[in-house]
């Protein structure tokens, strides 16, 4: 990752979306079968208001053995990760410090889980999160992410968002 200094270095713009969990499936739909469902969003489609777009998207499924790869984790701004995988992982300490970007998006899946209340473990952490506890919430927290950073919608604000989030990712993976 090179240093971003203006908008140019950061546009078009191909964002890296990552699914943190261990099962093959969420929500009983499997990863991939969903992973081409939210290739479909318009945001990072090439049709409509959004023909030529400069915003792709690329989605990858890592297991916990990936949360201790720092320079895996952090460089993404849209994280789907899995609640058992928060709580007995790394993972947790990178969101209650700042490792994490404060501006990345990180949506907890609640699927199933041995601790008595995961609503509010997510609520103890000391940063916003969205939950997801179907795969509909998945589609519109997708959806949601890829409106507010798509130029075609949100012109040179969502370009400067991206520019702040690279500059924040690339202090906390070279320094």
């Amino acid at each position: 990752m090179n240093k971003p200094e203006s908008v140019n270095d950061v546009w078009p713009h191909k964002e890296t979306v990552i699914f943190l969990m261990d099962s093959k499936s969420c929500f009983g739909e499997s990863i991939s079968d969903l992973i081409q469902v939210l290739e479909s969003c318009e945001h990072i489609g090439d049709q409509g208001i959004h023909k030529g777009n400069e915003l792709s998207a690329t989605f990858h499924h890592f297991n916990r053995e990936k949360v201790g790869e720092f320079g895996e984790v952090v460089p993404n701004s849209l994280i789907f990760v899995d609640f058992s995988i928060v709580f007995d992982t790394d993972f947790e300490v990178y969101l209650r410090g700042n490792s994490i970007p404060r501006s990345t998006e990180i949506v907890i899946l609640i699927q199933s889980s041995d601790y008595s209340n995961p609503r509010q473990q997510v609520k103890n952490l000391t940063r916003s999160i969205e939950t997801a506890t179907c795969t509909d919430d998945v589609l519109k927290e997708t959806e949601r992410y890829f409106k507010r950073i798509c130029p075609e919608c949100q012109g040179d604000l969502a370009k400067n968002w991206v520019l702040g989030w690279e500059k924040k990712v690339y202090q906390r993976v070279h320094n």
